[in-house]
């Protein structure tokens, strides 16, 4: 039997390769509004919950399978203690399933091509194929025999193999429910499109034909968060991706439409509770960063 984890609020990884998590929560009261430098599988076991992506609120069966990429924001919502939320995380290192793909097959597909989806609902065959493979993964933390690092990629190849077959070749996708507001969608990209630019609301008021309080309404409804909010998020997601790619940290506040570099500093610093400079340290020794 696998024994389940306590929730860690760490969004940091530890490891150079992948993590994995079995939770299941009765008191998890909320969880805010965030994103990864990682890519994230999550199988939804039990619960009664949704989660929004970008905007879209999922609801979610036992089954479901949630791929989220680096850039995207995401948070879970939970509509009930009464039920236990049960759900199996895996963290995946960006680099590292780089290293497990070939040329014909890139694995981070399903986290970052155009047309997928952030959720899967498969049948039951390929539900169980998926859990039996993040079970095998589980039972790594206590292996004590020979070819660990092996047996924990072949298992990774195997279960991304199947998510991508599943995202782009596969017929046994079935409905999902989903919660959203096509406005809101493209609000959204347009501020995924123009983060280099300083992004008023007053603007996209006037530019998507919308009163500043509908806007300010109807985008925290579907989004669970503020306007202004999102788009320093967005912005900040940006930012490091631009420093992990060597840009000079002085000039990216500037790329990411900040108006100056202290602002960027202090936003830096209260979303993440480092400043970049440390972030980036941590990034390129990932293995020497303590809980």
């Amino acid at each position: 039997m696998i024994k389940s984890h306590i929730y860690l609020t760490r969004q940091k990884m530890l490891s150079s390769d992948y993590e994995i998590y079995y939770y299941s929560d009765t008191e998890l009261e909320k969880v805010n509004l965030h994103h990864h430098d990682f890519y994230e599988c999550y199988l939804f076991l039990y619960g009664d919950v949704s989660y929004i992506i970008e905007g879209r609120d999922y609801t979610l069966r036992p089954g479901d399978i949630i791929l989220i990429n680096t850039k995207e924001l995401h948070q879970p919502i939970i509509h009930s203690k009464a039920v236990s939320y049960d759900r199996i995380v895996l963290w995946l290192n960006k680099a590292f399933l780089h290293g497990l793909s070939s040329e014909s097959l890139d694995l981070s597909s399903c986290f970052e091509a155009n047309e997928k989806g952030n959720v899967i609902r498969t049948n039951v065959d390929n539900q169980q194929n998926i859990k039996t493979l993040l079970y095998k993964l589980l039972q790594m933390e206590v292996y004590g025999g020979l070819g660990r690092e092996l047996l924990y990629k072949a298992y990774i190849t195997e279960l991304l193999v199947l998510l991508n077959t599943l995202v782009f070749k596969s017929s046994t996708q079935l409905d999902i429910e989903i919660k959203k507001s096509n406005l809101i969608e493209d609000i959204i990209v347009y501020i995924n499109q123009h983060l280099e630019e300083d992004i008023r609301i007053e603007d996209l008021s006037e530019l998507f034909y919308i009163s500043k309080f509908h806007l300010l309404r109807e985008f925290k409804k579907f989004t669970g968060t503020t306007i202004h909010k999102f788009i320093i998020q967005k912005k900040l997601i940006l930012s490091k991706e631009l420093i992990l790619a060597g840009n000079p940290i002085t000039s990216v506040y500037s790329q990411c439409g900040f108006g100056d570099y202290s602002n960027f500093f202090r936003a830096f610093k209260n979303e993440y509770g480092v400043t970049p400079k440390q972030f980036y340290t941590m990034m390129i020794t990932p293995c020497e960063i303590q809980e």
